[in-house]
This record gives C-alpha cells, structure tokens and sequence, in this order.
C-alpha cells in the first residue's frame, strides 16, 4: 500500500468515526448502505429547500444533500482534509418521494464507483434523468 493510499485509508477511518453519532434509530437502509436523515421531513416542501442524509457504505461516509427544484442535476464536491464528501443532487421532490430521489441519485452516482465512491482531485457534476 502506498503512502498515498494509507492517508486515505485513514481519513474513511476517521470520517466513519466522526460521523458514528449520526447513525440511530431513524437510519434506514437502501442498497448497500445505511442513510441517516438529519432533519425531519415536513408535509410541505417548498423550492429550493434542502435535506440533508449521512450515507455510509463499507467503503466511507457522505454527506448527501437534496434539493427541491426541477434542474434533475447534481455535483460531488470533494472532501477538504478532515473533511466530508458532498453530494448535492436538485431534484422534485416529496415527503411521499424523497426515498426514491435518494435511490435515484445513489442509482445515479454508481458511474462514478459509488458505493466505493473515492475522493475526486475536482468537483464532478452530473445530470439525474
């Protein structure tokens, strides 16, 4: 394993570690990994609201954040040292839909090695059909 890889290695270790607390009683599981909502989910959703879902796999740990409006894209933003991947996706969404626009943008994101998603030297920014 080279230096590189080893950093890595211990950064997921340390992201899994931190993120630990946000794992509970309202984690659900979707595929190969468990999201944890951080906020409720309210019965009106307004434009351009956002929610945000600590997703762990195997692999690490991601911020997801979903926004309601039409654009049906998304960016991944690199994590800063010590820091989180994040995945904003803006799609429409619901109370009676947010778990499959989770689904469709974890669906979405297995292009870029998701559930082993690495962490990028850039933003990557993606169209969710």
């Amino acid at each position: 394993m080279g230096m590189i890889m080893i950093t890595e290695w211990i950064e997921r270790i340390k992201r899994k570690h931190n993120c630990k607390a946000h794992f509970g009683s309202d984690s659900f599981q979707m595929k190969d990994c468990i999201i944890a909502p951080v906020h409720l989910i309210p019965e009106e959703i307004y434009d351009n609201q956002e929610f945000d879902f600590y997703v762990k796999t195997k692999y690490d740990v991601y911020l997801l954040r979903i926004i309601n409006n039409k654009s049906k894209c998304g960016i991944i933003y690199p994590a800063k040292l010590s820091g989180i991947i994040y995945i904003i996706s803006n799609l429409p969404i619901s109370k009676n839909n947010i778990t499959e626009s989770i689904q469709k943008t974890l669906n979405r994101l297995e292009e870029y090695g998701f559930p082993n998603l690495k962490n990028s030297k850039c933003n990557i920014a993606f169209q969710i059909e």
